[in-house]
């Protein structure tokens, strides 16, 4: 008797011992090629997943909120199979609204535009607005300031592409474009700036991180791309820019997050620390103070043919959580680590035998999310999620009752959510469509439109009008009239090219009235 009580309590050891240890390898929307894209603890404990269904350009998203334990509680479907879109990142409002920054196809065939959705806390769309700008432009990375407002950073939003690489735009919590700004370096040795990530200062400032091509200091004066970084004001105002190792040809890199130290005093960026002689790289962790001034960039491993450090963070005054790569392409395959803030090595583990990086999170409890993905020899994708301790094994499995979604008053369906009635930003101006509403006299509908569009104005004209159709660079489409006794006209959009064009009505007497049609 005593033997068989032993081995059960063996076998339910083994058991409970098995499951907390698979328990964070979780898999989700298994069979549906999900590729995520990052990762956030929300408010009430749950984490909030998104990413994108299918390799290369999709037309649908999934956001999916799980509870502490990583059980689904909600997925919602984002898109619909008519338009391209793809979300970069996610985050949330301190009124536990969702935001989501990425870049959707559905006014231009051939060229995205930032795209940026509210949910509420139920994941119910309240608004969207669309920056429209002539080029392949996109929102990269979203943060919520202290004030309930949301500041998007834009990329490529010139046709230029010398010019208006990396910009930041300011929206209210209902949506109101604040200020839209953009950062041209004054150092003629930049070149070709790019940008990966924002992070709030503790003057509520912003920090830009990411990497541009910089000329080598020696003859024949190569660029070569370093970590790149540029600090503005709250109001998006340029304060300094810093480029790490700009005064030597031989190292390099790029950056990709960085964070604010527990004691709000210094930076540290995520970066890939390139050696141009010999060709090497290595993950590698950059320290800079709030002046822009570099302290020092330390190698997590040493240079070799593949390196690469990502999401960064602080798990206590002295120690920040991570995942990195570094070795040649057998052995490169991406580990959650634990290094101090001069980049030694505390512990490190594989997560999964793969070439992709995981987006990285630290939990309210001091625990390690690291959210990735696979692909098999099929190119069939996987999305894994995996919750460890700071001793990096599996985390075990909470008990306690959490009350999810306590913020919103019903239970959130998992359902689909489209983009639609989108407002419009062109330039610093914000444009909203309401066949219903005119400001002036000028009314034109339907609006947005693919086939034709008709120009209605409130009373007959006594004498013709001439209308005076313009693209959003000032180049001038058409020219049509408003006959005299007539009080509309028709225009035919079928071989137009989708974006904004602006309507300019002029009469015999030189008074004129102004509109704006937006052809899909």
């Amino acid at each position: 008797m005593i033997r068989y009580i032993i081995i059960f309590f063996i076998m339910l050891f083994t058991l409970n011992n098995i499951r907390s240890q698979t328990r964070w390898t979780n898999s989700y929307l298994d069979g549906k090629n999900p590729f995520s894209k990052d990762i956030i603890e929300l408010y009430d404990g749950g984490y909030l997943l998104m990413g994108k269904y299918g390799p290369n350009y999709s037309s649908h998203n999934w956001l999916i909120k799980t509870d502490i334990n990583g059980d689904i509680l909600w997925n919602k479907t984002i898109g619909d199979a008519s338009t391209v879109i793809s979300f970069h990142e996610v985050e949330a409002l301190f009124d536990g609204s969702i935001i989501l920054a990425g870049g959707s196809y559905y006014y231009g065939e051939n060229n995205s535009d930032p795209l940026i959705i509210k949910l509420d806390s139920c994941g119910e769309k309240e608004w969207c607005k669309v920056f429209i700008e002539d080029g392949n432009n996109v929102s990269y990375a979203v943060e919520t300031t202290p004030d309930n407002e949301i500041v998007i950073l834009l990329r490529y939003m010139n046709p230029d592409l010398s010019k208006d690489r990396i910009c930041l735009a300011k929206l209210s919590n209902s949506g109101d474009l604040l200020w839209k700004k953009c950062y041209n370096s004054s150092d003629p040795y930049v070149h070709s700036p790019d940008a990966q990530d924002l992070t709030i200062c503790p003057d509520n400032g912003f920090l830009i991180t990411g990497g541009c091509y910089y000329r080598d200091p020696d003859p024949p004066h190569y660029y070569w791309l370093k970590p790149y970084f540029i600090k503005t004001d709250s109001l998006g105002n340029f304060e300094w820019e810093t480029v790490i190792h700009k005064e030597s040809k031989n190292p390099g890199g790029d950056a990709w997050s960085t964070v604010l130290s527990p004691d709000s005093k210094s930076l540290y960026s995520s970066i890939s620390h390139y050696y141009h002689n010999p060709t090497s790289n290595a993950p590698a962790i950059a320290k800079l103070d709030l002046q822009g001034n570099i302290i020092g960039v330390y190698n997590v491993a040493t240079p070799d043919d593949i390196g690469k450090l990502v999401g960064a963070k602080f798990i206590s005054d002295t120690t920040l959580m991570a995942n990195a790569s570094w070795g040649n392409e057998s052995d490169a395959s991406p580990k959650a680590i634990i290094i101090d803030t001069l980049g030694n090595m505390i512990n490190s583990t594989f997560l999964l035998d793969n070439v992709y990086m995981a987006e990285t999170e630290v939990t309210f409890d001091n625990k390690l999310l690291f959210l990735t993905n696979d692909v098999d020899q099929n190119d069939n994708i996987s999305t894994y999620l995996f919750k460890l301790n700071q001793q990096l094994e599996s985390d075990t499995i909470y008990t306690a009752q959490f009350n999810y979604d306590s913020l919103c008053p019903y239970h959130i369906v998992s359902d689909t959510i489209v983009q639609d009635n989108c407002g419009l930003i062109v330039g610093n101006e914000e444009i909203y469509y309401n066949p219903n509403e005119s400001t002036s006299s000028l009314l034109v509908y339907p609006n947005p439109t693919s086939e034709s569009f008709t120009i209605e104005i409130n009373s007959y004209q006594a004498n013709e009008s001439i209308i005076y159709i313009y693209d959003i660079h000032g180049k001038m489409i058409i020219t049509s009239t408003i006959a005299k006794n007539e009080n509309m006209t028709q225009i035919n959009v079928k071989d137009w090219k989708k974006g904004l064009y602006i309507i300019r009505l002029y009469d015999k007497n030189g008074s004129f009235n102004s509109g704006k049609i937006m052809v899909l």
